[in-house]
């Protein structure tokens, strides 16, 4: 079981990455659009990158949601 929430982790920090990147990637092509004035640019980026960005953000949060059940990610209480 531990070899599956490796696993989760390791697609966890992956598609974390590549959202981010596709996130910033939309911000500067959508930032140039505006700068050069080309409605096109701002649109198009967004029809064409937010599909695929927004699929990794759902996936880690996916991941996210799994790796909640690893025995390593709970943190034991402290009884008083």
């Amino acid at each position: 079981m531990k070899s599956v929430f490796k696993f989760f982790q390791v697609l966890f920090y992956v598609f974390m990455v590549l959202f981010l990147i596709g996130g910033a990637a939309i911000v500067i092509i959508q930032t140039f659009g505006i700068v050069t004035a080309s409605g096109g640019t701002v649109t198009g980026v967004n029809e064409w990158l937010s599909p695929w960005v927004f699929s990794c953000a759902t996936a880690c949060a996916v991941c996210a949601f799994v790796l909640n059940y690893s025995k390593d990610m709970v943190k034991p209480t402290e009884e008083e």
